[in-house]
């Protein structure tokens, strides 16, 4: 199992962007949790941005927390958000931001003005921890 990467450009700026295998924790059970651990443990990166499935959001606030413990530049996209509307699901993204302390954003990957919201975001997280 290997990690995919591939290059973003957004706002005169290059992304390296790295999509790990899922997982729930970075408690290394499993293979795709063991890539996980080690590549955001051990891995340099700017920022890490853990993608949630905003109709299961409680399956994967165990890993946002074990995240949040080793880095605190880390953003959160709750993807899905018209899935979860059309299940009756609503997801304050402020107040999941205010609790968490960390930036929240709010997603529906076939409309790209919220992948837009979401790099700004990302390049906000990365310019202040690294002064890029």
């Amino acid at each position: 199992m290997a990690n995919a990467t591939g290059i973003c450009k957004y706002d005169n700026k290059s992304f390296l962007l790295v999509d790990i295998p899922g997982t729930y924790s970075i408690m290394s059970n499993s293979e795709e949790e063991e890539i996980a651990r080690d590549y955001i443990c051990f891995g340099k990166h700017h920022c890490v941005v853990i993608v949630v499935d905003a109709t299961a959001l409680e399956r994967n606030l165990n890993l946002v927390y074990q995240v949040m413990e080793i880095t605190k530049n880390v953003v959160i996209c709750v993807n899905l958000l018209d899935e979860a509307k059309r299940k009756g699901i609503y997801i304050d993204i402020n107040k999941l931001s205010s609790i968490l302390g960390i930036p929240v954003v709010g997603t529906i990957a076939r409309k790209k003005k919220t992948l837009n919201k979401l790099m700004e975001t990302i390049l906000s997280v990365c310019t202040r921890a690294y002064k890029m």
